[in-house]
């Protein structure tokens, strides 16, 4: 199984709008399902100059998401993102269901931007926009789900109806410690870019697979 899939279909949610060229939603995988708007919440948390993002997973598959912030009040532009998060391309940082994640917003960085940077976000009042997206595996088992604001859902439609609006600094208890990614899953024995999945799905079930 490679991260290859994943990752691609993570990229898409931006539609041009995230921290890279991206493919449009058009050409995702598969046709989307209805998805429940309480399914995945996003809630924020802002101490001093950090913010944190709780991501909580009600729906029945695992999600990965894109979160950016831009000054309030101001088009959401690629030129305009100041912070963001992006589920790294890994198994293990994908949020499994009925669990919730911390995310660290960072500020972005590098030529195109991408949200690497540092946790100290300038001071200032903004808007954060987010999509979550679900990620079946093996890709196309499934109908893939969609929550989120317009955009980064701009073929979609959107189920949290206005960006977050935050103030740094912020005033208030210490932000929670992002949890840490977890390792990366085994590679099968020749092929170092191919992950051992974590299960293999049939129409009708999933199975675990063992590690060697």
């Amino acid at each position: 199984m490679t991260t290859r899939p994943m990752t691609t279909r993570l990229r898409k949610l931006s539609a041009g709008m995230g921290f890279a060229a991206v493919a449009t939603l058009a050409t995702a995988l598969a046709p989307t399902a209805s998805a429940a708007p309480a399914d995945v919440i996003v809630s924020p948390s802002v101490a001093g100059n950090a913010i944190t993002l709780k991501v909580s997973n009600n729906a029945a598959k695992r999600i990965g998401c894109e979160i950016f912030g831009v000054k309030a009040d101001t088009s959401p532009t690629a030129s305009g993102v100041v912070f963001g998060y992006q589920t790294p391309e890994q198994l293990g940082a994908l949020i499994s269901p009925g669990t919730s994640k911390n995310v660290p917003m960072r500020v972005t960085a590098g030529t195109p931007p991408k949200p690497t940077g540092s946790t100290t976000i300038p001071d200032g009042t903004y808007d954060i926009y987010w999509g979550c997206a679900t990620i079946t595996l093996p890709p196309g088992t499934a109908r893939e789900q969609f929550w989120g604001t317009n955009p980064p859902l701009t073929n979609m439609t959107p189920t949290a109806g206005a960006p977050i609006r935050v103030s740094v600094p912020g005033a208030g208890p210490t932000a929670p410690e992002p949890e840490p990614e977890t390792p990366a899953r085994p590679t099968v024995p020749g092929f170092p870019d191919i992950e051992i999945p974590e299960q293999i799905c049939a129409p009708w079930a999933c199975y675990p697979v063992p590690l060697p």
